[in-house]
């Protein structure tokens, strides 16, 4: 029998080696969403509890609104919880995954939506600060998504962008400083600052996390 932790390991490889189209990935997702929580915590990762830490460091008002955004099931909304944070809303492709965090009862509003280059139904300068763990992974969030971020985020607001360093070593749409460029090009805009880039240990070898901080100008 197949054990979480193997069963986790199965599951996360083939969401990161397999590039598929939207609609696949959204419907393994949908299919993933009840023992998401489990195998990722039975697989060691535990980016979600030093990423909350993170933005709480940059934003430590508790009444700050804030969106995870690719929430997934909520797993960081969660542990943003546990920091006393109220206000927090989740957007995510996966309707099931919503489904998993609305039942925890810790986010607000959940939103459902594939994004890609198009205007989120957000309104503009909504948001104190945006969170993003594990959203920039092959086959699923391009840099065309951060236009919108800095759209929905006020001016002074904070920007939470993590993922594998190992993507941006391997994945070809985010090596070769492909996703850092695109984020500098909107330093050179003038539409955010780079506060701090940086990396922690996210519980195993395997889980080397590249963290971006922005300041919405």
């Amino acid at each position: 029998m197949m054990t979480s932790q193997s069963q986790a390991k199965e599951k996360l490889h083939h969401v990161t080696s397999v590039v598929t189209e939207p609609e696949d990935n959204v419907k393994f997702y949908d299919e993933w969403a009840e023992t998401f929580d489990e195998n990722q915590i039975s697989s060691g990762y535990n980016g979600p509890v030093k990423s909350a830490s993170i933005l709480s460091s940059y934003l430590p008002n508790t009444d700050a609104r804030i969106l995870d955004f690719a929430c997934g099931t909520g797993r960081v909304a969660g542990e943003l919880s546990k920091l006393g944070y109220r206000n927090i809303d989740g957007l995510d492709a996966s309707q099931k995954s919503l489904d998993v965090a609305a039942r925890k009862d810790i986010m607000n509003e959940l939103i459902c939506v594939w994004v890609d280059d198009k205007t989120i139904k957000i309104a503009s300068d909504c948001y104190d600060g945006l969170i993003c763990v594990g959203g920039f992974v092959p086959g699923h969030l391009h840099s065309d998504c951060f236009d919108e971020w800095i759209r929905i985020v006020k001016p002074g607001g904070v920007i939470v962008n993590v993922l594998r360093q190992q993507w941006l070593d391997e994945y070809e749409p985010y090596a070769n400083n492909q996703l850092e460029d695109d984020m500098k090009q909107k330093e050179r805009s003038m539409k955010w600052e780079l506060i701090q880039r940086g990396n922690f240990d996210g519980g195993d070898q395997q889980w080397k996390m590249a963290v971006f901080i922005h300041k919405v100008l």
